[in-house]
């Protein structure tokens, strides 16, 4: 694992395809895992430069996704920067009927290899958590005719 910003010539080599998809497209989407594949992720890269929090998913909370929860946090980057990139903590929202909300995470921080190896610690890192619709948003109701 990386603790500061790789410089060493196999690391810079790793990431080169990396940076070059930020170059082009402001950010990619990362799988990974820990050493035993205990817990898989998939994580933002590239939003840091943007002044902008990570986004981070557990593979196992959207398994029922169609593709996954790399094909969730692309299309949830994708939307938050078509928005303006006005995103926090505790921000709810929805994607093709799934709901998420973005949480404080540390617990999967040690995964993120990239993110380490190209930022160090000088990242934020938001969990794009499963959760039901906000409450505080009510659904448009239609009127029940009874004619």
């Amino acid at each position: 694992m990386f603790h500061g910003p790789a410089a060493d010539p196999e690391s810079l080599a790793m990431l080169r395809p990396i940076r070059e998809q930020i170059d082009r497209d402001d950010y990619c989407v990362v799988y990974d895992a820990d050493p035993e594949y205990r817990q898989e992720v998939c994580y933002s890269v590239g939003l840091t430069n943007k002044g902008l929090p990570e986004l981070i998913a557990g593979v196992e909370d959207f398994a029922d996704f169609p593709q996954g929860a790399p094909n969730l946090v692309h299309h949830l980057v994708l939307k938050l920067l078509s928005e303006g990139g006005k995103y926090s903590e505790g921000d709810v929202h929805e994607f093709h009927g799934q709901w998420v909300r973005l949480v404080p995470e540390t617990l999967y921080k040690v995964h993120c290899n990239v993110i380490l190896a190209l930022y160090g610690g000088a990242f934020s890192l938001l969990h794009v958590a499963p959760c039901a619709p906000n409450p505080t948003e009510r659904e448009s109701v239609r009127p029940i005719c009874l004619n």
